[in-house]
């Protein structure tokens, strides 16, 4: 059995209407014969906001209504990765500087030449909603704010 991260998969059909900034949600589940796993079902999805062309990238794994895994890439519009959130467990033969940020880390480039970025710790049970509201919302809100 997968390790599960102890949070609920999203429902991304209500993204739209918890988070007025959003735009449009779009998202597919790959059907079994397409996988490159065996861990659960897998949903992918791109989150479109209002005033501004970035856009967050996600997939999410999952055993019934429970997460295994997800990676919540946000990328501005130019297609530059901002930042990766991201919540799995590497396997036993990685690296132990990289199992030290197991389950939840965050990949954060360090140029913009970097696309896999710097890991770091990130807070444990971190869900869509976290990123959004604590992360995506307020550089909307700054961009906004710097344009007026």
């Amino acid at each position: 059995m997968q390790k599960l991260l102890g949070i609920n998969k999203t429902t991304f059909s209500n993204l739209e209407y918890m988070h007025n900034a959003i735009f449009s949600v779009r998202y597919t589940e790959t059907g079994k014969e397409h996988l490159n796993h065996t861990k659960g079902r897998e949903i992918n999805a791109k989150i479109i906001f209002h005033h501004y062309d970035g856009y967050l990238s996600c997939k999410e794994i999952f055993d019934g209504i429970h997460l295994i895994e997800y990676y919540y890439d946000w990328y501005a519009g130019n297609g530059q990765i901002l930042q990766k959130f991201h919540a799995h467990y590497h396997p036993a033969d990685t690296p132990e500087e990289i199992k030290e940020f197991d389950p939840w880390h965050w990949h954060v480039p360090l140029n913009l030449e970097d696309r896999d970025g710097h890991r770091v710790k990130g807070p444990e049970n971190f869900t869509i909603h976290n990123v959004i509201s604590e992360h995506i919302l307020p550089y909307i809100l700054r961009v906004r704010r710097s344009q007026i």
